[in-house]
């Protein structure tokens, strides 16, 4: 039996960008702030304003970005509902702490009913009355990508069709001092630590309006480079593609010179004279930043096009119409993920 195309339907954003437009391929919001919060929409246009009071930051910008997906694609239902989170409600999991720590008597539960990872899931099923597979992959800086590779082992199963599946983080002040002091975030010449939401919409079938195919997804462990190297193979062989037949690679580089250095010998393995796109200086830098980078992606063979903005200058693109982008996540030197999308 033969396995089934996927395709990405809609895809859509709240970060330090304008919040759900594709403005930032011309004209991008540039911050220099270490820390940086999302963009808010207007969530009236989505949530009605008493229930909203109700939710934290992390579940109405996930609501926003998966309503709005849910719109475009007309689909209301999906088989599934896959989130990737690595620290989930770190607002609300502070504040009950805080009230744990000053308080012996007992304490309204909302802060411990909206604290776990899996709010987020749970959230966007109940608002949206589905029933199907939920799931909440929590896996620090492959928590995204994990989540991808569920959607892409259940449909080549035949198990779903349709898959809501999103990256969504947020930070707070307290975080990210800790964060600062381990060097993950914060350090100069690094990208700001922002938050963010993205909801995309996964589907065997392909539409009019569908943005492009994921044609592979791989993930593996960096001690193994000749493993990466055959699963790239084994990808490029299944879309009909050449290693020349890849216009770009999109990479995670944030300004740290050991995980830009990291990135470097990566794409060295892989495709030494492929050009290079970044996405991060855009979007900010958090644990499923990975997602914005599968967002970019799309949207630019979607439109045909690369800007300016996502060029890395040691090697910018010059390829005028893309038709595959390779991206590659790697995640503390250790592990790391390829995803290969493809024109329609």
């Amino acid at each position: 039996m033969s396995q089934p195309n996927m395709y990405i339907q809609a895809a859509e954003q709240l970060s330090i960008q304008q919040p759900l437009s594709q403005q930032w391929m011309s004209e991008p919001v540039l911050t220099d702030h270490l820390l940086t919060t999302a963009m808010a929409p207007n969530y009236r246009d989505f949530i009605d304003p008493r229930e909203a009071r109700r939710m934290g930051g992390l579940i109405k910008r996930a609501l926003v970005t998966t309503l709005k997906v849910l719109r475009d694609t007309g689909i209301e239902h999906p088989d599934a509902f896959i989130t990737g989170t690595s620290i989930g409600s770190l607002v609300y999991t502070e504040r009950l702490l805080d009230a744990l720590d000053e308080s012996e008597e007992a304490i309204s539960p909302t802060y411990f009913m909206q604290s776990p990872h899996n709010t987020v899931g749970s959230a966007l099923a109940i608002f949206t009355h589905s029933h199907g597979y939920n799931t909440t992959y929590s896996h620090g800086a492959c928590s995204f990508d994990w989540a991808v590779m569920d959607a892409w082992m259940q449909m080549r199963l035949g198990k779903i069709h349709t898959a809501l599946v999103g990256g969504y983080e947020e930070m707070t002040q307290n975080c990210f001092e800790l964060l600062q002091k381990a060097g993950y975030v914060g350090q100069p010449g690094m990208v700001p630590c922002a938050e963010m939401s993205m909801s995309m919409m996964l589907n065997t079938q392909c539409s009019d309006n569908c943005l492009c195919q994921l044609s592979g997804v791989a993930m593996g462990n960096l001690a193994y480079r000749e493993r990466m190297r055959q699963q790239l193979a084994q990808m490029l062989e299944a879309a009909h593609l050449s290693t020349t037949g890849v216009s770009a690679v999109m990479t995670g580089k944030n300004g740290n010179p050991d995980n830009d250095a990291c990135y470097d010998g990566i794409v060295a393995d892989l495709l030494p004279d492929a050009p290079l796109l970044r996405y991060k200086h855009l979007f900010g830098e958090n644990y499923t930043a990975s997602a914005m980078g599968v967002y970019a992606a799309a949207h630019c063979l979607a439109q045909g096009r690369i800007p300016d903005c996502l060029h890395d200058n040691n090697r910018p693109a010059r390829c005028i119409k893309p038709s595959a982008i390779l991206l590659v996540n790697q995640m503390d030197q250790q592990e790391y993920s390829l995803m290969l999308l493809t024109k329609i």
